[in-house]
Order: C-alpha cells, then sequence, then structure tokens
C-alpha cells in the first residue's frame, strides 16, 4: 500500500455491497484488524465513517470484495495525510446547531 495510488473518494458512488457469497473467501484476523484500525480513525476523520461501518458489517465472513473496499479507504487516507480533526484541550467547545426554515 506504500506505492498505491491515491483514491480522490473512500468509497465509490456505485458501491454495492452485498454477502458476496460466490466471493473468494479472505484472512478475517487480517481483516478484522484492518477494519480496527479503521475504526480508529474515525475519531479524527469522520469522512470515512460510512466506508468504514459499511465494510465492519462484514467481519464474519469478509470475501476479497469487501477487502477491496477496505483497501480503498487506505488509498483514500494516503491522499488526505494533511486534513483531520484535532481537539485541543485548553478550550471549551461548543456545538453550533443551524436549522434550515421550512417553506
Amino acid at each position: 500500500m506504500k506505492d498505491c495510488k491515491e483514491d480522490a473518494t473512500p468509497i465509490a458512488t456505485s458501491c454495492l455491497m452485498d454477502a458476496d457469497e460466490a466471493g473468494q473467501q479472505v484472512d478475517s484476523t487480517k481483516y478484522r484488524g484492518l477494519i480496527g484500525s479503521l475504526l480508529y480513525l474515525t475519531a479524527s476523520r469522520p469522512n470515512i465513517q460510512f466506508g468504514v461501518f459499511l465494510c465492519a458489517r462484514f467481519q464474519t465472513n469478509p470475501k476479497e470484495s469487501h477487502f477491496k473496499v477496505a483497501k480503498r479507504i487506505l488509498k483514500y487516507l494516503k491522499g488526505i495525510t494533511n486534513v483531520g480533526l484535532w481537539y485541543r484541550n485548553d478550550l471549551t467547545l461548543f456545538l453550533v446547531v443551524f436549522q434550515i426554515p421550512t417553506m
């Protein structure tokens, strides 16, 4: 993955993940480790949450197609290494909510 090409999005817009019963089985320990690492990153990179949670659904019986989607998230992360959330401990955080008026 070190020399891989970067991706512009964490998951394809046409991505349809299902159980893929006919797909080739992958090592579930390796897949779970990858998903666990990505879940840890969602705290500072909420833009990958949807893709990671979608991949996390298939931890019990991962297939090659699921592993490809998880690797695509890694390719996306490679391209945005300078983007993330930083929580400072010396400031008070305020939550601001906007409501769109209905017509």
